[in-house]
C-alpha cells in the first residue's frame, strides 16, 4: 500500500494515491478563492509596519486609532495618511483578545521600608485584599515599588501591558507627582489605599485620621491631662500629616501644652521616646503615639523605668491592632477600619476597570476611639462641641 493512501477498511472510501493528492493540491492552489485568501493573510499590514513607515512609535499609532488627545494634529494626519496608503485594517479579533479580563488585581506596597514590611499593617491589608478578591472571584498579585526605582516601575508596567493583571491597589502614603504622571501615561486603573490628597487625580480610600487624633486629645484632656506629647515619625506621608494636624489642632483649641517627639513607627522608637521624655525636667502626663507599635514600646519602657501607667502617665496608640488587647496594661487606641477600607478600595477598583471615569472618588471612613486600661475614661458627649480647629502656624510646635 502507498504510504500516502488511506485504508478503506476504516473510512469506507477508495484509496487516494500520492499522485492524486498532488493533483488535488495543484488544482486547489489555482482556485481564485484560495489564492485571494492566501494573499490576504500574507499581505495583511501590521500596526508596526504603519509605525515604521510613518516614522512614529507603535504606541503613537495606537493612540491615533483610539482618538487619543495626546497626539499632535500634524502627527495624527501623517499616521492617518500612511494607514490609508497601506490599506491598514485593525485586527479586531486580536484586540478583543487583548481586552479580556484576567480576573487578577495587583496589590502594590509603595516605598515600604524594612520596618513596614514587618508591621502588622501590611499583613492585615494583604489578608483583607486577598479575602475580598476571593469573594469577588479574583486573584491577587502582591509586589513592592520604590517610586524612584525605574527598574521596578518598568517591570510593573510590562506586567500590566502583558495583561498579568487588570488594575492595582497602591498602598501608599505619599504619591510623588512623577509617579502619578507615569501611572496616567500607562492608563492603569488604580486606587490609592490609605492616602489622602484630593488633588492627585486617582480614586482614594483612607480614614479620618485627623478626626481620630482630635477625639483622642479631647478624651485625655477631659480625664484631666494637660501636658500632651505626640510620638510620631518625621516622614512626609499623608498619614503622618493628618494625625499630626489633628493633634496640634485639638491641643491648641483646648489650650493645653503640646510637644512632638520623634519616632519611626517601630517598637524600639517608642521605647527611646519615653526614655527621652523622662530624662527631661518637664515630663508630660499623657503620651500619644501615632501607631500601636510605638505605644507598645512606650509601655515596655515605662515598666523598665518603674513608671506607672496610667497613674503617672497615660499612653495611647493608634490603629487598634489585635495585640493592643494584650499589652500590660491594655492599650487605649483609635480603631482604623482597614477591612472596610479594603472592601471599598476593591469596589472602586472594579468599578474603575469596568467604567473608567475622569472624576475619581475620594472616600474617608470614620475611626473609633477604643478606651482601655492605659488611659481609662469615657468621652463625655458634647465635650468637644466648642472645638474650632487650629492654625497651620501651630505645626511648628
Amino acid at each position: 500500500m502507498d504510504k500516502w493512501s488511506t485504508d478503506d477498511r476504516h473510512t469506507g472510501s477508495p484509496k487516494v494515491t500520492f499522485s492524486e493528492r498532488r493533483r488535488w493540491k495543484r488544482s486547489l492552489s489555482h482556485s481564485p478563492v484560495f489564492c485571494d485568501r492566501l494573499r490576504t493573510l500574507m499581505a495583511r499590514v501590521t500596526l508596526k509596519q504603519v509605525a515604521l513607515k510613518a516614522g512614529v512609535s507603535y504606541q503613537t499609532v495606537s493612540n491615533v486609532l483610539n482618538n487619543s488627545p495626546l497626539v499632535r494634529p500634524v502627527t495624527r494626519d501623517r499616521v492617518l495618511q500612511v494607514i490609508q496608503e497601506l490599506d491598514y485594517h485593525p485586527n479586531f479579533a486580536a484586540k478583543a483578545l487583548r481586552g479580556a479580563r484576567t480576573k487578577t488585581v495587583a496589590l502594590i506596597f509603595v516605598d515600604a521600608t524594612p520596618h513596614e514590611i514587618a508591621d502588622p499593617y501590611r499583613n492585615l491589608v494583604q489578608a483583607a485584599v486577598a479575602h475580598e478578591a476571593n469573594e469577588q472571584g479574583y486573584s491577587v498579585l502582591t509586589g513592592f515599588l520604590q517610586q524612584q526605582d525605574e527598574e521596578t516601575f518598568r517591570k510593573i508596567r510590562e506586567q500590566y501591558r502583558q495583561q498579568r493583571f487588570d488594575g492595582a491597589i497602591l498602598a501608599i502614603t505619599r504619591l510623588h507627582p512623577n509617579t502619578a504622571l507615569k501611572i496616567r501615561a500607562l492608563e492603569l486603573p488604580v486606587v490609592l489605599f490609605d492616602h489622602s490628597g484630593p488633588q492627585v487625580g486617582f480614586p482614594q480610600v483612607t480614614a479620618d485620621h485627623a478626626s481620630g487624633m482630635r477625639e483622642l486629645v479631647h478624651f485625655l484632656v477631659q480625664s484631666g491631662r494637660r501636658d500632651l506629647a505626640l510620638v510620631i515619625a518625621s516622614d512626609e506621608s499623608t498619614t503622618t500629616e493628618d494625625r499630626c494636624e489633628g493633634f496640634l489642632q485639638a491641643t491648641q483649641a483646648l489650650g493645653v501644652r503640646s510637644r512632638l517627639v520623634p519616632g519611626d513607627w517601630t517598637f524600639e522608637s517608642g521605647q527611646r521616646a519615653l526614655h527621652l521624655m523622662w530624662e527631661a525636667p518637664d515630663r508630660p502626663d499623657a503620651v500619644l503615639c501615632a501607631n500601636d507599635r510605638m505605644a507598645a514600646g512606650c509601655l515596655a519602657a515605662a515598666r523598665a523605668l518603674g513608671i506607672r501607667v496610667p497613674e503617672d502617665v497615660s499612653v495611647t496608640g493608634y490603629d487598634d491592632f489585635e495585640f493592643a488587647l494584650y499589652t500590660a496594661p491594655s492599650l487605649t487606641t483609635v480603631h482604623v477600619p482597614y477591612e472596610n477600607m479594603t472592601r471599598e478600595a476593591f469596589r472602586l477598583l472594579l468599578q474603575h476597570i469596568e467604567q473608567p471615569t475622569n472624576t475619581p472618588d475620594y472616600l474617608r471612613l470614620p475611626v473609633t476611639l477604643i478606651p482601655r486600661e492605659s488611659a481609662p475614661g469615657a468621652l463625655v458627649e458634647g465635650f468637644a462641641g466648642s472645638f474650632a480647629g487650629g492654625s497651620d502656624a501651630h505645626r511648628s510646635v
